[in-house]
């Protein structure tokens, strides 16, 4: 919450939400790193049983627990080529996004909340870039302003989130002890 400014102050309003410039968001919890991936065999089938497997089938497991369809898909179809083309390449975008805020800011998990902004972005962009291949530069503009606002607000709202989730997990922790301590033995 800020103090309102300019037209918002103008409207009566005293205090307005804003997004935090991107040198202020909160750092946020980074997920699973490289060394926790599953044990494979020879073929490389995951090893049942083994307790980085079942680690790593737990983080997933809780990760696609937050998920709902409004927040993680587009839900958008259309039957102009341009803007069907445009919307794929949104949901990709949108993909490519989540998955990146939760292995780096959320802690391995991206929340329905800041998903359905990072889908609002996704949505924006591909409208921002049909907007600007039909030559209306001034919306495309301002489409991608709205894109910026939106992907720092999923950043600020995934970190925080991160951030007040529980990081204790004594079963989890016990699970990548052993999965450690297997991995070093001879």
């Amino acid at each position: 919450m800020r103090r309102a400014h300019g037209r918002a102050a103008e409207l009566g309003a005293l205090a307005v939400v804003e997004v935090l410039p991107a040198d202020e968001l909160p750092a946020g919890v980074p997920g699973l790193d490289a060394s926790s991936k599953p044990a494979r065999d020879a073929l490389g089938r995951y090893q049942a049983g083994h307790p980085s497997t079942i680690a790593a089938a737990r983080v997933a497991g809780q990760a696609r627990r937050h998920r709902t369809a409004l927040a993680h898909t587009l839900g958008v179809t259309s039957s102009d080529p341009d803007w069907a083309r445009f919307l794929r390449q949104a949901e990709a975008f949108r993909r490519a996004q989540v998955t990146m805020l939760a292995g780096t800011v959320g802690g391995g998990l991206c929340g329905p909340a800041p998903a359905a902004l990072v889908a609002s972005a996704a949505l924006a962009l591909a409208a921002s870039r049909l907007s600007y291949s039909k030559g209306d530069f001034a919306l495309g503009a301002r489409l991608a302003a709205e894109v910026r606002q939106h992907l720092l607000g999923a950043h600020e709202l995934c970190a925080r989130e991160a951030q007040a989730r529980p990081r204790s997990n004594a079963a989890l922790d016990a699970i990548m002890a052993a999965s450690a301590e297997a991995e070093d033995a001879p």
